[in-house]
Formats: C-alpha cells, structure tokens, sequence
C-alpha cells in the first residue's frame, strides 16, 4: 500500500513526497495479506535513505537488516495461519529516549555514549511490541529533551517539510522539538506510528510543524519506566501519527489496552471554549487566518463555541519559566554532570537551560506544587461547562534555522513556540493537535484540551472534530 502523496514547497519550487500511512488501514492490509510486512518495511527504508531526503537527520539510529529479518518472519507467519498480534509488520520509530534491551540510551546527546546498553525494553515499547509493532529505529531530538527547537549540535537539525531545501542542509524550518526526528519520520513515510515524549509540547510542537497529529497524554497514564526523564513531574510518553484514529490505537496499547480506536463523537451539541488572553496574542498571520477558519468549520457543523475568562491561566504564563518545576528536577538529574567538568558536553542552549534550575530553594520548589494543585482547582471549576478547550498550538509557524543566531535568539523562539502547549503540561490535562492549514502552505496546528485522566473522551471529541478542523 503506497502512502497518499503530499507537496513540500522549497524556496523554488516544490516536490512531491509520499506521506499518509494509516495504522488501521495497513493493519487491515497486513492481515488480508494484500499487503506484505516486507514491502511496508522496504518502502520506509527506502523513504529514510533517499539521499534528498531527512533521514540521516530525523534517525540517529537506523535498523536495516533487524527490520527486514522481523518482516520476513512475519509474512511467514501469516503465509502459514500462524497467530499473529493485531499490528504485526507495522515500522515504528522512537524517540532517542526510550530503553531498548541491549541499546545504549542516549537521548540525543554524547554524553551518554559510554552508558551500559538498557536491561530491559521501555514499558510503553514493550507493549507496543507485544501488538506487533516492529522498530526501524531511534529518531533524533533535542538533547536530554529541553528545548521546543528540535535542534541538535551532536546529529544534525531535522527539518520541517514546509519550505526544505534538499540540496541545503542548512536552509529550512525547524522540526520543532524535543521530538523532532518522531515528527519527521511521520510527514516523510519513514514510519507509519512513532513516539515521543512531551513535558511543554514536545510530542504537540512538532506534531504542528510537520502536519501531523500529536497527543500529549495525562502524565499518570503513561509509565515513566524506561524512558529517559527530564521532568518526572511532567513527563509523559506520547504517541504522533497522522490521524487521531492512528493515536488513539498507540495511546490505547501504551496506556495498557490491546489497540482499540476511539468512536468519533457527535460534532453538533459540542460545547468547546477558547480561554482570552495571551494565548491568541501576537499570533502569526498565517496561523490566526488558519485556526479561524477552523473554528468557522466547527461552528458551522453545530459545535458551540465560546470564549471564557479563565484568569489563573492568565496570570501563570509558564512557558520557558527558568524558575519552575520543571527546571529544578531537570537541573537536580544533570548536577553531577554540569558541576563535573562535563558542561562543555553539552549542546550550549541546554547547558544554558538547565543551569537555570541552581539556584531554587526547597521551598520554593515545594511551593510551586502547592500553588499548582490551587490552580488545577480553580481552572476545573472554570471549565466543568465545556467539553474541551480550543488554542492554536503554536503562535508560530515553523521559525527558520537562519532565525537561531544565539543563544538569546534560541532562547526567545523556543518561549513562543512552547507559550501556548506549556499550559495544558502545567495542568496536566491531556491535548491533542490537529492540523488546520490549507494544503501547500505553512502548517498550523489546532489543540483540542481535555479533562484530566479523560484521555479517551478527548480522543473522541478530537475524531469528530477532525474532519471539520483539517482544511
């Protein structure tokens, strides 16, 4: 089954790259045996070397041959009525941060290449196995996962496929990050499914600039085990694919369930608020017009939709707060290191970072957690009327490589690409992201944000919403 194809607009002209893989789709074709394992895993491979192409920047780590003998071996076991798990043969990439048995984790950085290799398989991965998923490899992301640029010293910048040069490695957009080689891998057919991690919108941020969909689970749904951590109080694994249906399925194996999508829900009679304020100021034109008229769509499919004060929000505004919770736990995991002497390891923005978390006090560190739990009270109280929340998921579109000139520049695009995903991390409630732009021009991302620990209702809500936010 050869993916449906998408254009990629360079600086000029453009071309044509394959792009739409439907876990439920190939599943179906996988197990009616139209489709062979093998010829899936060939036409990712091929998608991942294409030398014009990103994938010596989206993978750090690549599995050719391990790949190819676990299709051989599943078509063999289908071509004799062997029982199979429900997604056998189906490619999947990881982020740099999750353990594989026998595979040194590394999360994007060189600082870890003399770690042991992992013991044991991720718990998300293992049962993304279980179901027949088989890895093609560890994608690219920005090191340790502290900054929404997905940009890295050490393996190279994977870009966004809006306006890339393949003759110049250097002229481009930003993939977004931390997971940026997972969103790459999905808008270029390396990959049909793929993981990442999000703690400020890693797994929503990229999901947006690459046009696809990202989902950012509640924290507690997820286990932590094996994933390499930066935040243990924000962490959550996350899957990116390129419709809801393909999230819900991976969402449903990694939280422990066997694969089941979710049913869209009604449109008409949703009641769906967008909070005033600082997340719709200072929007980009393009991404203003986009997510308007996704809202028109909504709206004109019978979807109630509202704007609503909602001042706790207001007056928090915690993306790239140095002084947070996040930064102190960071800061906590990478002292040894930073204090060590091995500072000049580090790619210089995310030693930057990281740094910011010395000098918070224990209490105030207790504090924040405090004031936190206050929050989620007050915010739940504002919204127990509405179904979900509606903000674009970036103010921006895809900043160009050229833009990053140093660090405070780095620093500047990384608070607006993160300002609009941080709050629902802080609130830990579960987001997802559409894609609302016109096909051919820049990708814009809409967020649909649920209730906490109701995941599954968001999935539902995002798979009826879908046909309407997408142009």
């Amino acid at each position: 089954m050869k993916p449906k194809n998408c254009v990629i607009f360079l600086h000029d002209g453009a071309i044509v790259l394959p792009m739409t893989y439907v876990i439920k789709e190939l599943a179906a074709s996988l197990a009616a045996g139209t489709l062979a394992a093998r010829t899936l895993v060939e036409d990712c491979l091929a998608a991942i070397d294409d030398p014009n192409g990103e994938g010596k920047r989206a993978f750090i780590e690549t599995y050719h041959e391990r790949i190819r003998q676990q299709a051989d071996a599943v078509d063999t076991a289908r071509k004799n009525g062997w029982p199979l798990p429900p997604f056998a043969g189906i490619p999947l990439s990881i982020k740099d941060l999750f353990d594989e048995a026998g595979i040194v984790t590394r999360a994007g950085s060189k600082v870890l290449a003399d770690a042991p290799p992992a013991e044991d398989d991720a718990t998300v991965l293992a049962r993304l196995k279980t179901a027949g998923f088989l890895v093609i490899g560890r994608t690219n992301m920005t090191e340790f996962a502290f900054s929404g640029l997905g940009t890295n010293t050490h393996y190279g910048d994977a870009r966004s496929p809006f306006e890339r040069d393949p003759l110049n490695v250097k002229l481009g957009r930003i993939a977004g990050g931390s997971s940026s080689g997972s969103a790459v891998s999905i808008s270029d057919a390396m990959a049909p499914a793929t993981i990442g991690s999000d703690t400020g919108g890693s797994t929503r941020v990229p999901a947006a600039f690459c046009g696809i969909v990202g989902l950012k689970p509640t924290t507690t749904r997820m286990p932590s085990a094996g994933v390499y951590p930066l935040s243990t109080s924000f962490d959550a694994a996350g899957p990116m694919a390129n419709t809801v249906s393909c999230t819900a399925i991976l969402d449903h194996i990694m939280a422990g369930g066997n694969g089941v999508d979710e049913a869209p829900s009604a449109v008409r009679g949703l009641r769906l608020a967008m909070p005033k304020g600082y997340l719709f100021e200072d929007l980009d034109p393009h991404v203003a017009s986009s997510f308007a008229a996704a809202i028109d769509r909504l709206s004109a499919a019978g979807a109630s939709i509202v704007d609503i004060d909602i001042p706790e929000i207001e007056a928090l505004r915690p993306s790239n707060n140095a002084k947070s919770i996040v930064a102190a736990e960071a800061y906590q995991l990478h002292k040894a290191r930073l204090e060590g002497g091995l500072s000049s390891k580090y790619d210089p923005l995310i030693a930057f970072r990281l740094k910011g978390g010395r000098d918070i006090l224990a209490s105030d560190y207790i504090e924040m957690f405090i004031t936190r739990k206050k929050v989620w009270t007050s915010v739940q109280a504002a919204v127990r009327d509405y179904d979900a929340l509606l903000i674009p998921t970036s103010p921006s579109i895809p900043p160009t490589l050229s833009s990053l000139v140093d660090i405070d520049a780095k620093t500047a695009i990384n608070a607006l690409c993160l300002r609009n995903t941080a709050v629902s991390n802080y609130l830990d409630r579960p987001s997802i992201t559409v894609p609302c732009h016109a096909a051919g021009t820049a990708p814009v991302g809409l967020s649909l944000i649920g209730s906490r620990m109701h995941d599954r209702r968001l999935l539902a809500i995002a798979a009826g919403c879908e046909a309407f936010i997408r142009h």
